[in-house]
């Protein structure tokens, strides 16, 4: 398990823990992030190759990459057990201290208008891409969230035997709403839910 934090404006530090351990490891500093903005990651895929997303200091989602598979031979394209930028994927003009978050599709918030956008990415390590096919890129539809809002996203069984697309973020500061459409295409629904005050 990884667990990144911000230490300052500038600088993320990642510490490392596994089943059994006494105590969490550090890992590595990261300079040159945004300390405000939030970290993706998606690590249950098939295969041996983990992923985390960081804003940078110009306003764009960077793409890193790791294939811990030490049976497999490095080379200078792939290298083993080592943090690797993919080149061919970033996200910029994001709200620079945007949540992020990843359930399917990866998530972030637009620095002009605070609306979140849903993108379709191929994870494939050097060769990470973002699919470009109509629907693989969509805004979700309703009010825009409060700059830098948290940011939470799930897929969920529908009644209809299918899956939803879950989006959750505040819209208006006193409230958590819930953005919710099938999970392949449709109409966009909201809820206001109820936070009590005690």
């Amino acid at each position: 398990m990884h667990l990144w934090f911000a230490s300052n404006e500038t600088t993320f530090q990642q510490y490392g823990w596994r089943d059994g351990d006494a105590q969490w490891e550090f890992q590595a500093t990261w300079n040159g992030y945004n300390g405000h903005a939030g970290v993706g990651c998606y690590s249950w895929g098939p295969g041996t190759t983990t992923y985390v997303m960081l804003v940078n200091l110009e306003h764009t989602v960077d793409f890193w990459w790791r294939d811990t598979n030490t049976n497999t031979t490095a080379s200078a394209k792939h290298p083993i057990n080592e943090w690797t930028k993919a080149t061919g994927i970033s996200i910029g003009g994001v709200q620079p201290a945007t949540s992020l978050g990843y359930t399917n599709y990866f998530h972030a918030q637009d620095g002009l208008t605070n609306a979140f956008t849903g993108y379709n990415v191929s994870w494939a390590a050097e060769n990470t891409t973002i699919l470009t096919d109509s629907g693989d890129t969509f805004v979700v539809q309703g009010k825009a969230g409060l700059p830098a809002t948290h940011l939470s996203v799930s897929a969920l069984p529908n009644t209809s035997g299918g899956n939803d697309h879950v989006v959750f973020y505040q819209t208006d500061g006193n409230d958590v709403t819930e953005y919710t459409r099938d999970f392949e295409a449709g109409q966009w629904t909201s809820v206001v839910i109820s936070i009590p005050e005690d």
